[in-house]
């Protein structure tokens, strides 16, 4: 059978044996005599894991097969460091934010924001640590934290909201990265594409992601490599050319309204959009490392460091770019003649065309890092919604590669951001309300578990890992889930005033028409078959051997059998069993 296949129980079956063997009770002193002894253990035990990406130790390694293995821990890092990806997220939002509160803003506002997000990430920390080698992610995470009442729709509108937000999230970097493409052809021939240049270059782009998705290309090191390369070249190139930067204290004092409101605290909150949009994405250890040997210390720390490495990252960008600008001109950054983007314009400014056109390649290849990640992350999303019959056709898209890839789940992410570029050749203003979305999908999918944790904390169901935060748990996590309705707030609110239907915020329109197909489908279909039961129909015709189906259920029904779907026992044993199987599946993990 295929390893790659994941495994659940039949519920229903009836063995043929009087009195079926129940699974054996775990001891963390069980002993195998080899490796291999104990995958094939996990695979006719494991009713809630998928195996394939359970590597085998091979007695000989080689050296890059070592040297992998030596730099596995860092993956963790460095896929936080490329999901979150400040400089995507700055460089689009510089010209907005100046007009929203100025240099004092773009500071200050990322500092706050930058410390909010920081309580979310440590709840987040918090919580994997203590569900390690769970795939699934933020999904199985708020299933196991709810009620027993709220565990399907619970899981139901994290997965959906978060597929939806990372495939956004795809789009959005597709596309800035065609915007930066074209600026950059208009400054080396003086020419302005057209509408489809953009959009066909927003399409290949996405191709491209699919391709590397697809063919299990591991390019997480050189972005990180790119991500810290690249400030480091836009530090020099200012510190180098700027003969007239402006002062310090216009750095760190002078605050800007252009917005057209007069309410100072309004426009304060228009400043911190920067800052909360920038620092969402660290959650990526959770859904591309989960299987790392340690994850339950690996995926904390993945998750800690990458933010915090991302977080300073940012505070070095946004001070080199305000002091970028020549001479205090903000009016010139803010009105941009030359492509009408305000970071363009500042090296514009500065250095040459062609050296401008250098700085760009920066830009987007930083854009295509963070892309190609966020699809990598959004597939291991899909296949989880895949798996349990979330899609239609979820048989065939929760089918995997030959190294454990979901490129099925990705090649639809890639048709959807390719599509919804294709929207640009008609309407300029949907797009940009993409982001604003994406912030504040992000937003609710990080404060479900962590408000779930918060309001029903149940040590049977929970239990804390290496990283802990112990006492300060509770307090951290409140100020996490104040933060996330602050932020989801923040991104829905008009930014410029008069309000016109070209500057209107559709954000909150957008996020709407996702909670309602989200809820509709759930009320109208989902909630018949969603969980447990719709997983163990798509597995049961994914077995093809009636030996080894036969082989489950006398291993299960033992257990099964005294709780059916819908009796009070049944989530109390299922949980008993997971409980079992994360126990068996850490000391498994171990033994690598």
């Amino acid at each position: 059978m295929d390893p790659s296949i994941p495994r659940s129980p039949p519920l229903a079956y009836s063995p043929s044996r009087s009195e079926p063997t129940p699974p054996p009770e775990y001891e963390p002193s069980v002993s195998f005599n080899s490796y291999n002894e104990a995958v094939s253990f996990v695979q006719m035990y494991s009713p809630c894991t998928t195996m394939h990406s359970v590597e085998l130790v091979k007695p000989r390694q080689s050296f890059l097969e070592s040297l992998k293995r030596a730099l596995a821990p860092l993956q963790a890092i460095a896929a936080a460091i490329t999901v979150s990806s400040v400089m995507s997220g700055i460089v689009p939002l510089t010209q907005q934010e100046l007009a929203s509160g100025g240099p004092v803003m773009m500071v200050f506002g990322f500092a706050f924001a930058g410390l909010m997000a920081f309580t979310i990430a440590l709840s987040l920390a918090d919580i994997s640590s203590g569900f390690p080698n769970v795939k699934g992610g933020l999904i199985e995470y708020s299933r196991r934290l709810a009620p027993p009442h709220l565990k399907r729709i619970s899981s139901w509108v994290v997965g959906w909201l978060h597929f939806s937000a990372f495939v956004t999230g795809v789009t959005e970097c597709a596309f800035s990265l065609a915007l930066f493409a074209t600026s950059a052809i208009e400054i080396a021939t003086g020419v302005m594409p057209p509408r489809w240049v953009t959009v066909l270059i927003h399409v290949a782009v996405s191709i491209a992601f699919g391709f590397i998705n697809a063919f299990k290309i591991n390019i997480d090191m050189l972005s990180v490599a790119w991500h810290f390369a690249g400030p480091i070249v836009v530090l020099i190139t200012i510190a180098a050319s700027n003969k007239d930067p402006p002062s310090i204290s216009w750095v760190f004092t002078h605050f800007e309204n252009q917005t057209g409101f007069h309410n100072t605290l309004y426009v304060v909150l228009l400043g911190l959009v920067q800052g909360a949009f920038t620092m969402t994405g660290y959650d990526a250890p959770i859904h591309t490392a989960y299987n790392m040997p340690n994850a339950a210390w690996q995926v904390p720390q993945g998750i800690i460091c990458g933010f915090l490495v991302s977080f300073f990252m940012g505070e070095v960008l946004i001070l080199t770019l305000l002091f970028g600008i020549k001479g205090q001109d903000l009016a010139s950054i803010l009105n941009p003649v030359v492509t009408g983007n305000g970071v363009i314009e500042i090296f514009v400014h500065l250095i040459s065309r062609a050296g401008t056109s250098c700085i760009l390649v920066i830009f987007i290849g930083t854009l295509f890092f963070c892309g190609q990640g966020i699809l990598k992350a959004v597939s291991e999303i899909g296949h989880e919604l895949a798996t349990k019959g979330a899609f239609p056709r979820s048989e065939y898209l929760a089918q995997v590669g030959p190294q454990g890839q979901p490129a099925r789940v990705g090649w639809l992410c890639v048709g959807i951001s390719s599509f919804t570029g294709m929207l640009y050749l008609g309407n300029t203003t949907l797009l940009g309300a993409m982001s604003s979305a994406l912030a504040i999908e992000m937003n609710l999918v990080y404060t479900i578990p962590v408000a779930l944790r918060l309001v029903y904390p149940n040590p049977s169901s929970f239990q804390p890992g290496p990283f802990s935060l112990g006492r300060f748990r509770e307090p951290i996590a409140m100020v996490a889930t104040w933060w996330s309705v602050t932020g989801t707030i923040i991104f829905s609110i008009p930014g410029v005033y008069p309000i016109t239907p070209e500057n209107m915020n559709y954000a909150s329109v957008l996020l709407l028409a996702t909670l309602g197909f989200i809820l509709g489908y759930w009320y109208y279909s989902a909630r018949h078959w969603f969980g447990l039961s719709a997983e163990l129909d798509l597995n049961r015709k994914r077995i093809s051997s009636a030996i080894e189906l036969e082989q489950l259920g006398h291993a299960y029904s033992a257990r099964y059998s005294v709780a059916s779907k819908g009796d009070p026992g049944y989530d109390t044993e299922l949980d008993e069993i997971e409980n079992w199987l994360d126990n068996l599946e850490r000391d498994l993990y171990r033994m690598k």
